[in-house]
């Protein structure tokens, strides 16, 4: 299975060694180029001048204090199933965005328990590499005769790795680290089907399912949907067009070892999914974050609306424009007038296809397609149009390899004047447009006026470029050299400054800070509460502390969205029931009812700790107990007047206590990631309450023997002792782990004997 196979033998030997030699020498030095572009792009970053992204975004607030974690949990020798530091308790394997049993993450975790902020930074830097070496190799690869030669296959990386999708989403990081494998599968896909044995076939079809099964894992369950909608379609495609139904075969294999793969990620995540929001998702919600139709214009000059947090001025949603350049605009007409049309023709309706479902609710096609079909429910239709840049990409790089290797043909002319036509209109258009939407925002007008200018600019220079080599005045390698530079300088330009600023977005986790030394030496069992923005709201996982909130999380469980969103003020019985001891607020500004809750450190600059005098333990034993008949009768329940959490217990099942109190022993005995274990001694029949989210996958024990675990209080979870001493127990095992551990386990060993077994001679 070789990408770039021999065709020669014999005496011919010894030159076929030297010809492959200098051709990888060619290749190696791309990837060195690549990495140039990625240098300069992100050069303020590495020169740590700068931080990305701008105003912090995911990778400051969400992916930085989760990876830290996992740095941290795996160090000390523990799998993070659970997260007991946030949200007052919540699944951590269930949640795919963690990118726990991503290689590249993995690997970072197992040697750096310190998980910094540059880590992560180089992390963003390494997937744009990645993306464009995967898309040099994919088009490299792509014809075992007549290759596309290097250079027009770096313009196809250079326009799919600085395309929109990836610059806007720097700060999403798992985002871009699963798109930026799609080329690489999509080789392999294709390389299978074009392969001359069976053996090649199934070789290649289990490598792009590795590939896949690697990107899942990175942890983006919409670009994870993505990339197989791209495959399934290409596959479907090449089975329908050859007839041939190995063909489809090669796409299951392609599927079922890229599910099977990343089944230690999917089993546990597809069973949270069902106590999360995202369970009760409809098409409305789908549409959220769909691409305008005037927002098209962005395709060819991103920064008329604008796209940064600074420069963007339109009343919609900040989406995705999918900019990838003028240049290629030109070159992807090339191929329709070669052997390649019927190829071409496939990534031209792919390409339009995907720009359709971009625009979402404005679009029929999308709602055609999935307001009826059972998928996994997104939303953020816009990005569908990173796939439609993943085509032009294809049809550029091919449109400039047959400009190369081709003399000047009249049909070329045909296309160019097309496309001087379109240019044309354009440059008439916008400035209009412009001056019309300048009278109702004049403060936009300057940015509108030189984004059109900016565009004219790219497009004269790529039309004339292209209009020179047709008349024989730039010969084919000066016009891939020069083609290359102007697609660099253009994409590069007007990308880099996007995402990036002066700021360090490390203060919000307040490190050798006197507030959080504060709370640090306190060892209590206890959880806190931030009530400031000088914090970030995952900082409790970052440092080990316990805390009832964190940063907004898509795949929250349903209960707790619902438990913390009714909490009401700081102080009342539910809130209190959690066991929040300190709250930290803002200076001088109490976050509350002064009666209860009193600052007891203020010697930090900017941040107050307070006492909430009404705080309860977080491990109760109640000796009371009423059952409610339903699950909103609880709710209701525990909202009641007279709920007093410290003396009742409200059940959905189990066993209704009345009765005096007696007196009661408790010690923790241990509590960990994905377990904890009490002692208790109790006179009567009692309930040890936990104020740690409930959820169907915790186990218990009480003395040894399984106990069912009770939900208490709505969201909460207890257990039923009967009087005695007794140890009680909880493990966390969510559902589908170790069978997801198996299956993933078998895939690759079973995969990687196939791809490196050789028969013997």
């Amino acid at each position: 299975m070789e990408l770039f196979p021999r065709t020669l033998g014999g005496s011919g030997e010894m030159f076929l060694h030297m010809a492959f030699l200098k051709r990888r020498r060619i290749d190696f030095l791309a990837l060195v180029v690549i990495a140039t572009a990625v240098i300069i792009f992100f050069y303020p970053v590495i020169t740590q001048q700068a931080w990305i992204p701008r105003g912090g975004g995911d990778l400051v607030s969400f992916l930085y204090p989760m990876y830290r974690f996992a740095a941290r949990s795996f160090w000390n020798g523990e799998i993070p199933l659970w997260n007991p530091y946030l949200y007052a308790g919540a699944p951590f394997v269930s949640d795919n965005q963690s990118g726990l049993f991503y290689p590249v993450n993995l690997l970072l975790f197992l040697i750096n328990p310190n998980f910094t902020y540059r880590t992560l930074q180089w992390l963003v830097l390494f997937h744009f590499w990645l993306a464009g070496v995967g898309m040099y190799v994919c088009m490299r690869g792509w014809r075992v005769v007549n290759r596309i030669r290097p250079l027009p296959a770096l313009l196809s990386a250079l326009t799919f790795m600085f395309s929109g999708v990836f610059i806007v989403h720097i700060g999403n990081l798992n985002l871009n680290a699963v798109m930026s494998w799609l080329p690489l599968a999509l080789l392999c896909l294709h390389r299978a089907i074009e392969a001359a044995t069976w053996r090649s076939q199934v070789q290649w079809a289990v490598a792009g399912g590795l590939v896949v099964s690697v990107s899942t894992l990175a942890g983006h369950g919409q670009m994870t949907f993505m990339v197989g909608m791209f495959l399934g379609l290409y596959g479907v495609y090449r089975a329908l067009v050859g007839w041939n139904g190995r063909y489809l075969l090669m796409l299951i294999i392609v599927g079922v070892v890229g599910i099977a793969g990343a089944t230690i990620s999917l089993l546990p995540t597809a069973a949270q999914i069902q106590y999360t929001p995202r369970a009760g998702f409809d098409f409305a919600q789908s549409t959220n974050y769909s691409l305008p139709v005037k927002a098209l214009i962005g395709l060819f000059t991103p920064d008329f609306y604008g796209r940064g947090i600074d420069g963007y001025w339109q009343a919609w949603s900040r989406v995705e424009y999918g900019y990838a350049g003028v240049l290629p605009w030109l070159l992807a007409g090339i191929p329709f007038f070669t052997k390649q049309r019927r190829q071409a023709l496939f990534f031209a309706i792919a390409g339009i296809f995907f720009v359709l479902l971009a625009l979402g609710g404005n679009s029929p096609v999308y709602a055609l397609l999935f307001e009826r079909l059972p998928i996994v429910p997104f939303q953020v239709p816009a990005r569908f149009v990173v796939l439609a840049d993943l085509c032009l990409a294809m049809l550029a790089g091919t449109g400039l390899d047959t400009l190369c290797k081709m003399k000047p043909a009249k049909q070329y002319w045909l296309w160019l004047g097309g496309t001087a036509v379109f240019l044309t209109t354009l440059a008439i258009y916008l400035p209009i447009t412009a001056n019309q939407l300048g009278e109702v925002r004049p403060d936009r007008l300057g940015q509108m006026q030189t984004a059109v200018y900016t565009l004219i600019t790219f497009a004269i220079l790529s039309w004339g470029l292209l209009a020179a080599h047709q008349r024989g005045w730039l010969s084919g390698r000066w016009l891939t050299v020069t083609a290359v530079l102007l697609l660099a300088i253009d994409v590069i330009s007007l990308g880099r400054n996007v995402e990036i600023e002066p700021g360090n977005p490390n203060p919000g986790y307040a490190e050798n800070e006197p507030a959080l030394e504060f709370l640090q030496n306190d060892p209590g069992f206890h959880r806190i509460d931030i009530a400031t923005t000088e914090w970030q709201p995952s900082l409790p996982q970052f440092h080990g502390l316990y805390s009832i909130g964190g940063v907004y999380n898509p795949l929250q469980m349903t209960n707790y969205a619902a438990y913390n969103g009714s909490l009401g003020y700081r102080g009342s019985p539910v809130y209190n029931l959690l066991g929040v001891k300190y709250i930290v607020g803002k200076k001088n500004d109490p976050p509350g009812d002064t009666s209860f809750l009193v600052s007891v450190f203020e010697e930090d600059p900017r941040v107050n700790i307070y006492l909430n005098l009404l705080a309860l333990p977080r491990v109760l034993i109640l000796q009371n107990a009423v059952v409610m008949p339903d699950h909103d009768a609880a709710f209701n329940a525990i909202h009641a007047d007279d709920f007093d959490p410290a003396q009742v217990v409200i059940l959905e099942e189990g066993e209704p206590l009345t009765q005096e109190p007696a007196p009661v022993e408790l010690t923790v005995l241990r509590y960990d990631l994905n377990r904890s274990a009490f002692s208790v001694t109790t006179q009567q029949p009692a309930y040890l309450l936990l104020s740690d989210m409930y959820h169907p996958d915790w186990q218990a024990t009480i003395d040894s023997e399984s106990a069912p675990v009770l939900v208490a209080n709505y969201a909460l979870r207890a257990v039923y002792l009967e009087p005695g001493t007794h140890e009680v127990a909880f493990r966390f095992v969510p559902a589908g782990w170790w069978l997801g551990v198996g299956v993933t386990a078998v895939t690759w060993l079973s995969a990687m004997f196939l791809l490196f077994w050789r028969k013997e001679a």
